[in-house]
């Protein structure tokens, strides 16, 4: 992992809440009550996030090494079904320590429209070093 791209923006990505992708999401997760499930952010995340993020060739992060530290949201408003967003990911942090490295990535979800802040995505990645 590559410590000096602590701070490098991506790319916003659009994204469109779908009410059928809002309706298989609360399926596979069990979430029966009306409107979009809270967690869903990370679907959004997912695409603004990893792709770019995680394969960025000057991160060098070793993908089959890496788990999921760590899950954290923020909201400005709920998220709608018909929401249109641009999400846009930040490499927050990367720690090192000892042989393993944490990579901390932010994804700010925005208004297509007007800019205004909806939501905020924090994932923390462990990249596991040498047993």
């Amino acid at each position: 992992m590559n410590p000096s791209l602590e701070g490098k923006a991506y790319p916003a990505v659009p994204f469109e809440v779908e009410a059928e992708a809002v309706r298989r999401f609360a399926a596979a997760v069990g979430d029966d009550r009306p409107g979009v499930p809270p967690t869903f952010v990370t679907v959004v995340e997912i695409a603004a996030a990893w792709g770019p993020v995680v394969g960025d060739p000057d991160l060098a992060i070793d993908f089959a090494r890496v788990v999921h530290a760590e899950q954290a949201y923020e909201f400005v408003r709920p998220l709608r079904v018909g929401d249109r967003l641009r999400a846009a990911a930040t490499i927050e942090s990367i720690r090192v320590k000892g042989a393993h490295g944490f990579l901390t990535i932010r994804t700010d979800l925005l208004d297509a429209a007007t800019g205004e802040p909806v939501a905020t995505a924090r994932s923390t990645l462990l990249e596991r070093g040498d047993a």
